[in-house]
This record gives structure tokens, C-alpha cells and sequence, in this order.
């Protein structure tokens, strides 16, 4: 992790890196890298282009202020709903049409690839479906019977 950086919200709301020596960047975005069970680690600043420019190792280490900041801009745009049943997944020419019950609210989406389905390693999966939105399912034994025997028959 670069010691000397610091990130600032300006009066629009959108992040800016400030680093000694650099030029400031902005607007930055910021972005949680896997393993998802660790969220306070491996924070990734990226620039407009998604070039990343740093990685905070752990927000613990930064001062208070600034670890609020993150904590709250990640908080807001961080969208990974949690799949909490599946009412059925159509293949169709190839790829999965998914409907499912998310603790947001019904969703339906599209799954390109078996690949887009990654088993995590506590048991959890991550779907990515085509439009690069990412919903978390939780492990198997978690789901009602049903929503198992569906995704049991793909996984």
C-alpha cells in the first residue's frame, strides 16, 4: 500500500486520489477484491479507464476519517444481492435465463456461461450474469429443497 495517499470527495460527491508526488486523479472509483468474506482488505482505487492505481492492503490501518469515507462509498455502491431462492433457471440456445427471489426483490437475469458461476471458497457461489451484475449464492445447504434440486442440476 502507498503510505502517503489520501482520498477526498468533492463537492459533486465523486472521489478524488490525491498521492505526494502524483498528479490528483479524479474521479476514482473504489472496488473490493476477493476474498469477499474479508471486505475490510484488498480495496482497489481505480481510475476512469479501471487501471487500477492503488490497493489498501486493510482499512484498519488508515486513519479514521478516511477509512469512514471508504467504508461509506462502498456501502453505497456495492450492489451483490444475496439470492435466497430460485424459482427456475431456462437453458436456452446455450446460456442460463435465471428467476430468483434476491433479498433485494425478484430478479431475472441472464447467465452466459458456466463459467460465470464460481464456486467460493466457503462454500458460497458468485454469478455474474450478462450485463457483468454479480448476485451471491449462498451455499447449497442454505436453500430450500427445491431451489437446491434446481441449482444442484448446473453446479
Amino acid at each position: 500500500m502507498d503510505p502517503a495517499f489520501m482520498i477526498i470527495r468533492d463537492s459533486r460527491g465523486a472521489l478524488t486520489l490525491k498521492r505526494d508526488g502524483y498528479d490528483d486523479v479524479a474521479p476514482v472509483t473504489l472496488r473490493r477484491a476477493f476474498p469477499w468474506t474479508n471486505p475490510s482488505r484488498h480495496i482497489s482505487v481505480r481510475n476512469s479507464e479501471g487501471k487500477e492505481l492503488l490497493l489498501i492492503d486493510e482499512l484498519a490501518a488508515l486513519p479514521a476519517e478516511q477509512r469512514a469515507l471508504i467504508e461509506r462509498w462502498l456501502a453505497d455502491h456495492s450492489f451483490i444481492p444475496r439470492i435466497t431462492r430460485i424459482e427456475s433457471i431456462d437453458l436456452d440456445f446455450g446460456y442460463q435465463q435465471w428467476r430468483v427471489q434476491t433479498d433485494r426483490g425478484p430478479a431475472e437475469f441472464r447467465v452466459q456461461e458456466r463459467e460465470d458461476i464460481r464456486f467460493l471458497p466457503d462454500g458460497r457461489f458468485s454469478v455474474k450474469d450478462a450485463d457483468g451484475n454479480v448476485y451471491e449464492l449462498p451455499r447449497l445447504d442454505q436453500l430450500d429443497r427445491e431451489s437446491r434440486r434446481v441449482a444442484e442440476a448446473l453446479i
